[in-house]
């Protein structure tokens, strides 16, 4: 494995926590982790890159070893905030090359849209953006949101770091069994009495508050300001066919992603929504072909 760095920096009130891999002073490639997740995931994907790349990746907040909100729900908008005031750390002035997984692909994409000056490059790893809502589906958001926040919140723990890797290992059969026991030793940490639990946040299972601030709309608007080229990478078995049944007439995939104005959409074939863990050997040159070259095909 390439040799990674971890720094913390004070961000929004919030100690981040923050992976760095490759020389200082190299292009700067930005990684952007998804929902349950950390920035160790893209150790694999880091290890595939054959350019000379200064990567920052950050665990969001209430992730890894970033400090938690304090709150007992996490708002959309506070990761906008966060990415913005993370970039502007670490590259004050100019364009940056984002590529991002998951949840952090949906932020770095309406991201893109309300800053697109400061976008190189965007590259969104299988994710389509919010769940369609009607005004009484997020008033159904709320009702359940405020019953689910009366309850004590307690992070999920398994008896073993065996047990997690097992549960991981299901629900993510593609991915070999070193890189399930390497990300399950990321996301744990021993828990009182015996066993582990899991890293974050235990407020981060409390979705409600993400989908009530997060809405399709306001996303697609995101996305048509986005004026940088977009490489866009979809599983066939992950999160844009598995949420097919969220979709809407007016709001399909291809009407989602027809937003993306100078994009180009390659599917992987056999493969679930874990991308980066998955194909990372695979991933790895389109991406860095992309950074390097832009769209060198039509969309």
């Amino acid at each position: 494995m390439k040799p990674g760095r971890s720094l913390f920096i004070n961000v929004r009130g919030l100690r981040y926590h923050l992976r760095t891999w490759g020389r200082e002073g190299a292009p700067k490639l930005f990684l952007i982790h998804g929902w349950m997740d950390t920035s160790a995931s893209f150790q694999f994907l880091v290890d595939a890159m054959q350019g000379d790349w200064h990567v920052i990746a950050p665990d969001w907040r209430g992730y890894g070893e970033t400090q938690w909100s304090g709150s007992d729900t996490y708002w959309y908008g506070d990761f906008l905030g966060d990415l913005d005031q993370l970039l502007r750390h670490f590259q004050p002035e100019g364009q940056v090359n984002l590529v991002a997984h998951s949840f952090g692909a949906n932020v770095a994409c309406v991201y893109s849209g309300l800053r697109p000056d400061r976008i190189a490059r965007l590259v969104n790893i299988d994710a389509y953006g919010a769940k369609p809502g009607t005004p009484a589906d997020v008033l159904h958001r709320y009702q359940r949101w405020m019953n689910r926040i009366r309850k004590p919140l307690a992070a999920p723990t398994y008896a073993s770091q065996g047990e997690l890797e097992a549960r991981l290992q299901r629900a993510n059969p593609r991915v070999p069994a070193d890189r399930i026991a390497f990300i399950a030793g990321q996301w744990s940490t021993p828990a009182e009495g015996g066993g582990v639990k899991l890293r974050h946040d235990p407020a981060h299972t409390l979705n409600d508050g993400m989908d009530i601030s997060n809405r399709l709309e306001e996303a697609m608007a995101a996305w048509l300001a986005i004026t940088a080229p977009t490489l866009i990478l979809l599983a066939r078995q992950g999160g844009a066919i598995l949420r097919a049944k969220d979709l809407t007439p007016g709001a399909t995939g291809p009407d989602r992603f027809a937003c993306f104005q100078n994009r180009r959409e390659v599917w992987f074939e056999d493969t679930g929504h874990m991308m980066h863990l998955e194909r990372p050997n695979e991933l790895a040159p389109i991406i860095e072909d992309f950074i390097l070259n832009g769209l060198t095909q039509p969309a």
